[in-house]
């Protein structure tokens, strides 16, 4: 097996390892999910990295890309929604309204706050349209998540608006700005580290996923018939996302890069800020009954989900990666990007 071979494959190798692993040993997963710092923490390592590797005159322009950014947030927080409730008024046992709850408590939520921007920049597109639509979703999600599920389910889900506020101001701008702070005085003195800035981050969705599938782990060992109807629904639901996304950024007339970005981040869902809203609101604690109603399988679309867009879209990677420009074509600067190495080319984090 040769070292290009462990490159390009090792990561999906890991993820699809990690199934067993969470669901048969998911013990240090529930430690962590039940932990209120360490998922903020290691999202904000993830997104400081990011903060770090991109140029700030690009993500001021990004910010202003109507054409590419208004789409994702319509994919995320309308066809989304609308295709993964008629998903799962299909694939419910008996209309049950459990699934479908859980179902739509996956599809309320944000895009991802990693792994878009991550596989973005392992396909050679714009990782700074890829971090400005993920910005702009995730701070949309203290009103459209709760509307969403109101819309869908009747739940009234009660947010603080100022703690979700500091929640994303800490978890997410801040990594953010401190970052590019840290670019401009250290940039030039981090070749030497490069491999390690290309290792942490995969690592750290490496985590997310298996603290995610260990949060399933009794539903997804106890109920293989659910788990099954489950899968499929959201399959389907992320080729239905990523079919759309293709098709509307084509119709757009945007250029690969920009169109990687869109394709990516508008067909995926975030499991963290999901597996809070669901253990906050849809879940028993004991003797203490759910906030609005007990959905005990809640966790596993999240989980199911997010293996879903992991494995197809890093498949969909090195597709995509034929289309793009070679990055000294679409950056403004000669800085390398921070990542794993897929087929020769630098990569994700």
């Amino acid at each position: 097996m040769d070292r290009d071979f462990i490159k390009r494959y090792w990561f999906l190798a890991a993820l699809i390892l990690l199934i067993p692993v969470g669901i048969f040993a998911p013990d240090a997963g529930l430690v962590l999910k039940k932990s209120n710092w360490v998922i903020p923490v290691f999202v904000g390592i993830m997104l400081g990295i990011a903060g770090f590797t991109m140029d700030t005159s690009r993500l001021v322009k990004q910010a202003t890309n109507f054409r590419a950014v208004l789409p994702v947030l319509a994919s995320i927080y309308v066809f989304a929604p609308a295709a993964a409730f008629g998903l799962a008024k299909l694939f419910a046992p008996e209309d049950d309204a459990e699934f479908i709850a859980a179902m739509m408590i996956m599809a309320a939520q944000a895009g991802s706050l990693a792994s878009g921007i991550a596989l973005t920049m392992m396909a050679g597109g714009n990782r700074e349209l890829a971090l400005i639509c993920t910005l702009l979703a995730n701070g949309l999600t203290v009103v459209l998540t709760p509307f969403i599920l109101k819309l869908s389910i009747g739940a009234e889900v009660d947010f603080s608006m100022g703690k979700m506020i500091l929640r994303m101001a800490y978890m997410i701008l801040l990594p953010i700005a401190a970052g590019q702070l840290l670019r401009r005085f250290i940039w030039e003195k981090t070749e030497s580290i490069q491999p390690v800035i290309r290792v942490v981050p995969q690592f750290i969705i490496l985590l997310f996923v298996y603290t995610g599938f260990a949060s399933g782990a009794d539903q997804l060992q106890n109920n293989s018939d659910i788990v099954l109807r489950f899968l499929a629904a959201c399959a389907l639901l992320h080729m239905l996302m990523l079919g759309w996304n293709l098709l509307v950024s084509g119709l757009l007339g945007l250029n690969w890069p920009d169109r990687t970005a869109v394709i990516l981040c508008g067909s995926q869902k975030t499991l963290p800020n999901g597996i809070y809203i669901w253990d906050t609101f849809f879940m028993r604690h004991g003797d203490v009954p759910a906030a609005i109603t007990h959905v005990p399988f809640g966790a596993v679309p999240l989980v199911l989900y997010h293996l879903v867009q992991l494995l197809v879209d890093t498949l969909l990677v090195s597709r995509l990666e034929k289309v793009n420009p070679k990055s000294d074509e679409t950056s403004s600067t000669e800085e390398p990007s921070a990542g794993c190495h897929v087929g020769g080319k630098t990569g994700v984090h």
